[in-house]
């Protein structure tokens, strides 16, 4: 919540103040804490910072054992750890226009997100598509976000809805692509819903 309300450098702060017993923390716990701490990095605009701790989050990830770990920590499984890292990376990927840095990890986290985690999974797809549209292919990036629209319109969600607005801005660069067109129709039609944000 800090990230939201205080900044990535307050949030930064917290995540390494809890870092500094990790030797009494399950090796997912910490995972999620490198994984976050990746992305407040990223935040910052800090790249090879965060390609070194997602390197770390990936070796304590390896070393999990399910059984060691708090009850709270069902939920950071491998479509987990894959997602986060994957968002955490996407800004090194724009900032040396490599695609290829965080969108394998973002379409292994969707093959793996489960109908279980439907938030999750929208997150990834809009997250995919919208840097598929800004450094790949835009008919390619039309197709996931239609998918992520699709997958929105269950979800009554302000973090999503601001994911897809995003997206939508990524899109208005090309909507002389027909595919494009269409799916910056249907956010804008999406838009048009009421929910209840969450």
């Amino acid at each position: 919540m800090t990230a939201y309300t205080s900044g990535a450098d307050n949030a930064l702060s917290l995540v390494e103040l809890a870092q500094v017993r990790s030797d009494r923390l399950s090796a997912t716990t910490r995972a999620m804490l490198s994984t976050r701490r990746a992305q407040f990095f990223a935040a910052l605009g800090r790249t090879d910072e965060t390609l070194n701790e997602v390197a770390r989050a990936d070796d304590y990830f390896a070393d999990s054992v399910p059984s060691e770990d708090a009850p709270w920590m069902c939920y950071y499984d491998e479509a987990e750890h894959l997602g986060s890292t994957g968002k955490a990376l996407i800004p090194v990927a724009l900032a040396r226009n490599q695609k290829e840095l965080a969108a394998p990890r973002i379409a292994q986290a969707i093959r793996r997100q489960d109908e279980s985690y439907p938030r999750s999974r929208t997150f990834s797809l809009t997250r995919l598509a919208t840097l598929t549209m800004r450094i790949g292919n835009p008919r390619e990036a039309a197709g996931l976000g239609v998918q992520a629209a699709h997958h929105a319109k269950g979800l009554d969600s302000r973090r999503v809805r601001d994911e897809l607005q995003v997206l939508t801005r990524a899109s208005i660069k090309h909507l002389d692509i027909p595919e494009v067109n269409e799916l910056y129709g249907v956010l804008a039609e999406d838009r048009e819903q009421p929910g209840v944000p969450s």
